[in-house]
């Protein structure tokens, strides 16, 4: 029955959704090609991790749905795998757990629910707790004990003349993706330790400096996609390459599509002032995973413009 309808998929991009005997959607997974991605379930195949296997022993049944192209996979999985919470996904099922921070007078708080003065949410659930002290050691806050203030000080005194509400403004500037003054004092820090030779704890600064270098890259990144006004990707239909599937982002936000013939410039109503599309000072916690996947696919297609363009200067080079 199963393998009956495997053989039926076609060879086109889609998501599909696997079912146990009670019709209860245990995994969403998307493909490029939807009939090879969901037959390589239902061979035997040693590179199956342990948590595969388990779920293909429970799969009763398979719905799926085809799309245009695979950006419209990877959106469309994220989507319903948001909708259904199923057992077997991971990424992108835990966007309730996403956080937002809060400074107060009293310390950084992880709170669920955004507010006025709430930054992010921020995917990196599980290292927040890890980030917020770094940054609580980094600027030395007065809530930190006398002995914690103490060491701090001799591995970076300058903290010293800043008030707490310069240390804010700075955190803020940071959590906004305006500056990266948090890793210049982590390499301060660190440098303490190698002229006291106290290599191991440079060692676990360096911990931190990766860490904190990782957390303030994709605030960044994202800062900068989200105050875009205008994106343009382009790709050709899988099931038509004489077609192209036309997509505009605004400030992160997909507001629309236009399917046209190779060669055709699309007009896009968003651009026409029939609707718009503002900034958002803050995401909901849904937002962030297509958010990132807008992100992930922009540098796709540009790594592949610029191979595409590096290929070309070398061809031309080899012809004079």
């Amino acid at each position: 029955m199963l393998k009956e309808k495997v053989r039926s998929l076609p060879l086109l991009p889609g998501v599909y959704l696997m079912k146990d005997q009670e019709g209860a959607v245990i995994y969403v997974g998307k493909a490029k090609r939807l009939k090879n991605r969901v037959s390589s379930y239902f061979h035997h195949n040693k590179q199956h991790s342990k948590k595969v296997l388990r779920m293909v022993r429970h799969i009763a049944d398979f719905d799926f749905v085809v799309v245009d192209t695979e950006l419209d996979a990877l959106l469309l999985e994220c989507q319903l795998i948001q909708y259904y919470r199923p057992f077997y996904n991971r990424q992108m099922n835990y966007f309730s757990n996403y956080n937002y921070l809060h400074i107060s007078e009293n310390g950084l708080f992880l709170s669920n629910t955004p507010s006025a003065r709430t930054y992010g949410p921020f995917r990196l659930y599980k290292k927040m707790p890890s980030i917020l002290r770094i940054i609580e050691e980094t600027y030395q806050m007065p809530w930190l004990s006398e002995i914690s203030q103490l060491a701090l000080r001799a591995q970076l005194p300058e903290i010293q003349a800043l008030s707490f509400d310069q240390k804010k403004k700075e955190i803020q500037g940071m959590l906004q993706g305006r500056n990266k003054k948090l890793l210049m004092y982590l390499k301060k820090r660190q440098h303490h330790f190698i002229q006291q030779l106290n290599f191991e704890k440079a060692g676990l600064l360096q911990q931190e400096i990766e860490l904190a270098t990782y957390f303030l890259r994709r605030i960044q990144e994202q800062k900068r996609f989200l105050r875009t006004p205008r994106l343009t990707y382009a790709m050709p239909l899988a099931a038509d390459e004489k077609k192209m599937k036309h997509y505009l982002i605004c400030y992160g936000q997909l507001a629309e599509t236009v399917i046209l013939p190779f060669g055709e410039e699309p007009r896009f109503y968003y651009e026409t002032g029939e609707k718009t599309l503002a900034l958002k000072r803050q995401l909901s916690k849904e937002e962030i995973d297509p958010v990132q996947i807008l992100i992930s696919y922009q540098k796709k297609l540009q790594q592949e413009r610029t191979a595409i363009t590096a290929f070309k200067k070398e061809a031309g080079a080899q012809l004079n």
